[in-house]
């Protein structure tokens, strides 16, 4: 494979489950270690991923973790993503929990906070299982790992990036391309804001106009993406949501 993935481990993690962490990098991907605020890897802006193996699950579910976690998860990550490791049968022979609590307790975790619940067998399978997720989310889908919890003490410039990396599908690289195009964040969002779409005499295609034109990335979808999120009414989106 020549693109090169990366992949966020947390560090607690990563020193628990280094053959994970070795499979990752012999298969190539540049594994950066830091202590994460939530999940034990970081695939994409918006791909978080918690793994556990079937004991570990059973014991988050004892000690009320598993839905604080599941909660952090899914306030920071689009699409929050179980890695459950090992089979639940043989943890159930060792534990008291009946079947019907944990199955139940996946079934909120699908259906309440949008978990996607992949199991796997082992290890090694639960390493090419973030590999594949990696390569869809970074290759296939162009995104990039991002993490969202600003550090206050970070340097302006760098809260900047922040601030324009959180709009849908920019990013941290087309934010700071942004940036040095038109210097300061209001600039930018005063661009995304008026910026004209012009759509083709059969509505099957749209091309972008105005200074935006001249970052490489930007184009209609992200425009208008950018539009809905500042245009919006917040107290409207409010009330659909309780729908």
């Amino acid at each position: 494979m020549s693109e090169k993935l990366h992949v966020c481990v947390d560090s607690n993690e990563a020193s628990q489950r280094r053959d994970i962490v070795n499979i990752l990098r012999l298969s190539g991907v540049h594994i950066n270690v830091q202590k994460l605020p939530v999940c034990d890897y970081v695939i994409s802006d918006r791909v978080g991923v918690e793994r556990k193996n079937s004991s570990d699950f059973l014991g988050s579910m004892k000690d009320g973790r598993l839905f604080t976690q599941a909660k952090d998860m899914k306030e920071c990550y689009e699409f929050p993503v179980l890695i459950l490791e090992g089979q639940l049968s043989k943890a159930f022979h060792r534990s008291s929990m009946k079947p019907a609590a944990v199955y139940g307790a996946l079934s909120s975790l699908a259906l309440d906070y949008g978990f996607s619940i992949i199991p796997t067998e082992d290890p090694e399978s639960s390493a090419l299982l973030i590999q594949r997720l990696a390569y869809r989310e970074q290759v296939k889908e162009q995104r990039q790992i991002q993490l969202r919890n600003v550090d206050r003490s970070l340097p302006l410039n760098k809260q900047q990036i922040f601030l324009l990396a959180g709009f849908p599908q920019i990013g941290i690289i087309l934010a700071e391309d942004l940036l040095e195009r038109f210097d300061t964040p209001q600039r930018v969002i005063e661009e995304l804001t008026n910026a004209q779409i012009r759509i083709s005499s059969t509505g099957k295609t749209k091309k972008l106009l105005g200074p935006l034109t001249d970052v490489k990335g930007i184009g209609p979808t992200i425009v208008e993406y950018a539009k809905l999120l500042l245009n919006s009414s917040y107290l409207e989106a409010c009330l659909d949501e309780e729908k």
